[in-house]
């Protein structure tokens, strides 16, 4: 099999034009054409047999004059690998049989062929987002699925945004290689679009943005995009929603009041325990889990915490961020949190917030994420400079110099086992 996913189109080129437009938004999928208006498809059909999986197209102006097995004998015994689906475009006579197959109807189930074909593509499991109860409007699917646009759910905080986009994302998940759903909330526009850029895999991909406070550079087509947000804040369809859902009562547990200190849009349970002292409690009914993969969760209603969680949490991501060589999995599963800590650390914590920041600078440009590496820096320099800290300012430029040039683009990076030569 070919490296690129290959589907033979076979039938008449009425029921190609139909039917290809909805295919050509996968970007790493090739079509390969086997229209003819001059012969059956019940004789032309095989010639597809060397693609990824053949679609064969009933449609009368490539159709036998009768269904009997003299003309379609080859494709009712066919029991081979290749995956065939049978799509009735106007067809006057077919085989009953071909409707207990991979069967659609066109236009009437073109969303369910566009799954069949997506299941046969590589997929990249960025995110695995579970089930939530919420009615999805039409509208969603018309423009996110059937399209390759942008959606935002705007409203009060409590009116369901988030519940309503991971109902979708979760319904929707077939039609798209892959789903990505970004935290935003407290972070930064910067952080957010680095991790957009970095995220971001080949193939038509679902992105989903929670909470989004300020305006992004947004993917296009081929891809989809689903923001929540307090406002509409750029370009697409919107719906504004009103009615506050009620939401479950809330008891002021240790854990709870953990989970509220992360970032409430999207946090990791480990990190919520070791917060919270608590390493074997549960989520309460306050928080949902919207990533499988990661095991992240999402804090249905932030309560008012401890004066001393904020320091507790910022001790949990110095100590990851300290330990990122030997424990990569553990840092990264607390990079959303990075901004809070250094909220926090360099009001109440500088020596400490110091060593994060030297810490995430390693991490990140060892990553190969300049950007990210570029930014902690570049806000520790902001900051040692206003306290007078020449000593910090001097170290923090002395580590930016070996990431960017003087003109300020990114230096390429020295991987393990590569030498660089000074002369």
């Amino acid at each position: 099999m070919s490296a690129t996913p290959v589907f033979s189109l076979c039938g008449a080129s009425a029921a190609e034009a139909l039917v290809r437009p909805r295919l050509e938004r996968f970007p790493d999928l090739r079509l390969n054409s086997i229209a003819s208006d001059e012969v059956p498809v019940s004789e032309t059909w095989e010639e597809g047999l060397d693609a990824t999986g053949v679609i064969v197209l009933l449609h009368p102006d490539a159709m036998p004059p009768q269904p009997s097995r003299q003309y379609w004998g080859s494709l009712i015994d066919y029991n081979g690998p290749k995956p065939l689906a049978y799509v009735q475009c106007g067809a006057r006579a077919y085989p009953p049989v071909f409707e207990r197959r991979s069967y659609f109807r066109w236009p009437a189930d073109q969303r369910a062929l566009e799954r069949w074909v997506v299941a046969l593509l590589p997929r990249t499991q960025v995110s695995s987002v579970a089930p939530a109860q919420a009615e999805v409007p039409e509208e969603l699917w018309s423009v996110l699925v059937d399209g390759a646009g942008t959606y935002w759910i705007t409203g009060r905080p409590a009116t369901g945004k988030s519940r309503m986009a991971q109902a979708f994302a979760y319904a929707a998940r077939g039609h798209f290689q892959s789903t990505i759903w970004i935290g935003c909330g407290r972070r930064s526009t910067e952080s957010i679009q680095n991790e957009i850029e970095r995220r971001m895999p080949a193939g038509r991909s679902l992105l989903v943005l929670d909470d989004l406070r300020a305006p992004l550079d947004l993917p296009g087509a081929p891809h989809s995009v689903l923001v929540t947000a307090p406002e509409l804040m750029g370009e697409g369809e919107w719906l504004d929603l009103e009615d506050v859902l009620p939401l479950p009562s809330v008891n002021d547990s240790r854990l709870l009041q953990a989970m509220s200190v992360c970032l409430a849009s999207d946090f990791p349970l480990s990190l919520a325990r070791e917060i919270a002292g608590e390493p074997q409690a549960l989520p309460g009914d306050a928080a949902e889990l919207l990533d499988t993969v990661r095991d992240r969760y999402r804090l249905v209603q932030p309560i008012e915490v401890s004066p001393d969680l904020p320091g507790r949490h910022f001790d949990a991501v110095l100590g990851r961020f300290r330990h990122w060589r030997a424990r990569p999995a553990a840092c990264a599963e607390v990079d959303y949190e990075l901004e809070a800590a250094l909220d926090f650390g360099f009001v109440s914590a500088w020596e400490e917030v110091v060593d994060l920041c030297r810490a995430a600078f390693d991490c990140y440009s060892e990553g190969a994420r300049p950007r990210d590496a570029v930014a902690v820096m570049q806000r520790l320099e902001a900051e040692a400079e206003g306290r007078g800290d020449r000593a910090t300012v001097d170290f923090a430029r002395s580590r930016l110099a070996w990431v960017v040039d003087g003109d300020g683009e990114f230096k390429a990076f020295v991987s393990e086992g590569d030498q660089l030569s000074l002369f």
